[in-house]
């Protein structure tokens, strides 16, 4: 029985000794200034991993993370307190919660390598007569840079509701309404964009009051870019649907109200306020051009209303960041 038992010590303390010494030999400090969205536990752990990993288990330095709403600033106390020149900002607006930490224990490690390289060129320097080399890029390794790419943010989809005013058809008619959409992000710098619009408006014409219904989707892409606060978007695509003509004649006249299909080329421009949260407010443009028109004619076939043409509409709304 005590055989027993001191074999099931001695496993025991095979199985805690790892860990144990990776704590030990960790002589990196952290300090996190209102980082209320991390993990303070899951961020030491890959900490100490990726100190592990690149072998700067003994190295001694102080990191101080100051975190803003969409970002981290990375900064790096050598062991003799002086500052090292070199800071790190990781932006987080885009990346998922579960692979934040990794990201940010990333970033501070290879400053930190970076640090420590330069350090050992320096005394490297010192130690010969020669002229100090030029300053060591950063440079991240091949296999580092793998690894970082496999925790980029995917491509983030939204869903939007907007409210819409136009000028479309001859004579022009103003409409008015809503639409309810969605962006898929192919890449970070294009999207699928796909809408559905209802609108409605009336205008007053020589003979009759005619009363328009417009139901429309658009498919198509659109570029993205970015300027600072500003997501900017400018797309083209197909819109297509139905449009229901209703006239209310004036004596001596008859109106009649009829639905057809029609469709056009048109080119969605946004502009995007994104303030590093998932509600996006914004304002869009859209023109374009019909291609298959809709007429309403009178009795001896004179054209009354039409909807051909160049259409102009703008439109406020907010978007929602899945």
């Amino acid at each position: 029985m005590t055989a027993r038992a001191c074999c099931l010590v001695g496993a025991c303390l095979l199985w805690v000794w790892p860990a144990c010494a990776l704590a030990s030999e960790n002589h990196v400090a952290l300090e996190l200034h209102e980082c209320e969205a991390l993990s303070e536990n899951a961020l030491r752990e890959h900490l100490a991993l990726e100190l592990s990993t690149l072998g700067l288990s003994l190295a001694e330095a102080r990191l101080v993370l100051r975190c803003e709403p969409s970002s981290v600033a990375i900064e790096l106390f050598q062991s003799s307190g002086e500052r090292y020149a070199v800071a790190v900002r990781v932006e987080l607006r885009d990346t998922a919660k579960a692979a934040r930490e990794r990201l940010v224990a990333l970033a501070a490690t290879e400053l930190l390598a970076q640090a420590e390289r330069a350090r050992a060129a320096e005394q490297a320097s010192a130690a010969r007569p020669a002229p100090r080399p030029a300053p060591i890029p950063a440079v991240v390794p091949a296999d580092r840079v793998s690894e970082s790419a496999a925790a980029k943010p995917r491509p983030r989809i939204e869903l939007f509701v907007a409210g819409h005013a136009a000028l479309d058809g001859a004579p022009r008619a103003a409409l008015w309404g809503g639409s309810l959409g969605t962006r898929w992000g192919v890449t970070r710098t294009w999207s699928v964009l796909v809408d559905t619009r209802f609108e409605r408006g009336q205008e007053s014409v020589s003979l009759a009051d005619v009363r328009w219904t417009l139901l429309s989707g658009f498919a198509g892409a659109t570029a993205n870019t970015q300027a600072g606060p500003l997501g900017l978007a400018a797309g083209l695509g197909v819109r297509a649907g139905w449009l229901a003509l209703d006239a209310t004649a004036y004596a001596p006249y008859e109106g009649r109200s009829f639905t057809a299909p029609w469709a056009g080329v048109a080119a969605p421009l946004r502009v995007a306020f994104e303030a590093g949260g998932f509600v996006l407010p914004f304002v869009g443009a859209e023109a374009g051009y019909v291609l298959a028109p809709v007429r309403g004619r009178v009795r001896d076939g004179e054209v009354l209303v039409e909807q051909s043409g160049l259409w102009l509409s703008g439109s406020v709304g907010v978007a929602v960041a899945l």
